[in-house]
């Protein structure tokens, strides 16, 4: 039994097939299978079920999964480990971010991150929704600030970062600006909500979006901030980003029962069944740090 042998089982399971597991560990699918054959073989046992058209594990091959998953995380941790020891600098730290994080804390990490490895490249992508944890499934991301919404990536390890408020808005101006409160749902969906679309290729989600309404969409905050400063829609917006606006009396805050959600929680992801060198570790340490 080899450790290619379990890395092939593993990700069949949780990939859902051969060919997304081919996929992700860069192999052929029938070199996949043959792993995967040669495992059953020697273990004496069948772990997937290949009589449908997509195999499935067997109640043997669950059991085993739970191991096989101990064996991974352990893998990884102990390469990482092995890493921190050996001083191991990566040239290259990617972090995904979703449009809605406060970036003061986050540049504040990466500030002393710079300070003490100047050599290291950070790339620091900007996501919406799940955009930030499909990321890091797809291995473009080692880092990501995100909220719970649309995880399917198993082998998580999670850390509590901040909590947003998001607030629904619009310019003084606007007509539901001077409508009340609460703003009846019909009169609600006569103007156009402004909303930002998911960055994730996969199954979108959405959040506090009204349904039946005239609905814009947009790719950034600050965009969605701007055409809203415009007079030309409503929506929401975390409030760190609205507050001066709010200070000042240019955006109205606005009562709207409807909305999912009134605050978001983010969370600093890793996989765990991943190695990680030193900067990545410094980087995780000072974001789920404590505050």
């Amino acid at each position: 039994m080899t450790h290619d042998q379990i890395s092939a089982f593993f990700t069949v399971a949780t990939e859902g097939s051969f060919t997304a597991a081919s996929a992700r560990l860069h192999k052929s699918q029938p070199a996949i299978s043959k792993l995967v054959r040669n495992l059953e073989h020697e273990l004496g046992l069948a772990l997937f079920d290949r009589t449908a058209y997509r195999a499935t594990l067997t109640d043997g091959g669950r059991l085993f999964l739970e191991r096989a998953s101990a064996l991974i995380e352990s893998t990884a941790a102990l390469r990482s480990f092995a890493a921190e020891l050996a001083g191991k600098v990566e040239p290259v730290v990617r972090i995904a971010v979703d449009a809605v994080a406060p970036l003061d804390r986050i540049l504040e990490v990466l500030r002393a991150t710079q300070a003490r490895y100047s050599a290291v490249r950070i790339e620091l992508r900007t996501e919406r929704l799940a955009g930030a944890l499909e990321a890091l499934d797809d291995e473009g991301a080692d880092l990501a600030i995100a909220a719970r919404l649309g995880t399917r990536v198993r082998a998580l390890e999670a850390r509590r970062f901040a909590s947003v408020r998001i607030v629904p808005v619009a310019h003084r101006s606007h007509p539901l600006a001077r409508a009340g409160k609460p703003i009846p749902p019909a009169l609600l969906r006569r103007h156009a909500q402004i909303v930002l679309r998911d960055s994730a290729h996969g199954e979108t989600v959405s959040l506090n979006v009204l349904s039946g309404g005239l609905r814009w969409s947009v790719t950034d905050v600050a965009a969605k901030k701007q055409i809203i400063a415009a007079g030309m829609g409503w929506g929401g917006l975390p409030e760190h980003v609205v507050a001066p606006e709010l200070a000042k009396g240019s955006f109205v805050r606005l009562e709207v029962p409807e909305f999912e959600a009134d605050t978001l929680e983010l969370f600093v992801f890793r996989r765990a069944d991943r190695a990680r060198g030193v900067v990545q570790t410094a980087l995780w340490r000072g974001l789920t740090k404590r505050r």
